[in-house]
């Protein structure tokens, strides 16, 4: 009974961990655009909705990114505009739960059974980026990507390298795989 008991226990501990909020990553695109001679940008907008945190810095993190991409600044006809939205929501984690179940056999033919349920993540605050790319001359949104489920704390100038990982992660899934480079 103790080593079903401790292997339950252990089950439900690796469950517990797995479900632990990553960051998670998205991107939509135009289909059939031409992502193969955009190769200049320029910021037309940037909000911040989460305190502690410069826009510049969070748009630093991005130049950075998109200039390891190979693409270039212009504040004259650039190839496409850039939008950088950051805000915070609570998250919607109301279909991750937990389950423990202990059953003890009674006689030949019953059981006595106990169980019980856990909601995950009701409730927590989530910080999310949004960057738009939109073509300049035709004014037309060609690249959303988004980066959703990441910590707050990540948001705080002591945590700039997770941020830089996060823009590096969100940036290098433009140009879309389907239109590379």
């Amino acid at each position: 009974m103790k080593s079903a008991l401790s292997r339950l226990l252990a089950i439900a501990t690796v469950m517990l961990l797995s479900a632990c909020a990553q960051i998670r990553y998205g991107d939509d695109f135009k289909s059939g655009t031409d992502f193969n001679n955009l190769k200049t940008y320029q910021w037309r907008s940037t909000a911040v909705d989460i305190g502690g945190i410069d826009k510049s810095l969070l748009q630093q993190l991005a130049d950075a990114q998109l200039l390891a991409q190979g693409f270039t600044p212009s504040d004259s006809a650039p190839d496409v505009l850039l939008d950088l939205q950051v805000f915070s929501r609570v998250s919607s984690g109301g279909n991750t739960s937990i389950g423990i179940g202990i059953g003890m056999p009674m006689g030949r033919h019953g059981s006595i059974g106990l169980g019980t349920g856990t909601l995950l993540g009701q409730g927590k605050q989530e910080g999310v980026i949004v960057v738009d790319i939109t073509q300049a001359k035709s004014n037309t949104l060609i690249w959303r990507g988004t980066a959703e489920g990441i910590p707050l704390i990540n948001f705080s100038l002591k945590a700039e390298n997770k941020l830089r990982e996060t823009f590096t992660q969100l940036l290098q899934q433009f140009p879309p795989q389907t239109a590379a480079k």
